[in-house]
């Protein structure tokens, strides 16, 4: 189980996630997908059966909504450079370690602390699938 945290656009990865959840279905992988937060348009992820979202949260709920999806894993999917990266912050706080590309802050960070793990930007939707279900949390 695969949480992905925040408000999830175009540059954070939108695509993306929506690519891998119909790959997952396509390929019968066991990957799921849950959302705490949210996007322009939920309702293209929720249709593929594999993913779910909570919807938005308020400052200080995100650490307990991760807690309580049990997953074993993050997935930061941003595909720009962020400077800080919040949700990074809320997700190691619940207890998880991350998956983000090689661009910005998210991959600084993670690099620096080893919670987790850094994907080439631009890695094909079936390569971070198996990459997603080939890490050790």
């Amino acid at each position: 189980r695969v949480c992905i945290v925040g408000g999830i656009g175009p540059e954070k990865g939108y695509d993306v996630v929506l690519a891998c959840a119909r790959d997952a279905v396509l390929r019968n992988l066991p990957l799921e997908f849950v959302l705490v937060g949210h996007t322009p348009d939920d309702r293209r992820l929720l249709d593929t059966g594999r993913v779910a979202v909570t919807g938005t949260y308020r400052e200080g709920e995100g650490e307990t909504l991760v807690r309580e999806q049990q997953a074993d894993i993050a997935w930061l999917p941003s595909l720009w450079p962020e400077t800080w990266c919040f949700t990074l912050g809320v997700a190691w706080r619940a207890g998880l370690k991350a998956a983000v590309f090689d661009i910005g802050a998210q991959a600084e960070r993670v690099k620096a602390t080893g919670q987790g793990w850094v994907l080439p930007l631009g890695l094909p939707v079936q390569a971070i699938n198996n990459t997603l279900l080939a890490v050790e949390p």
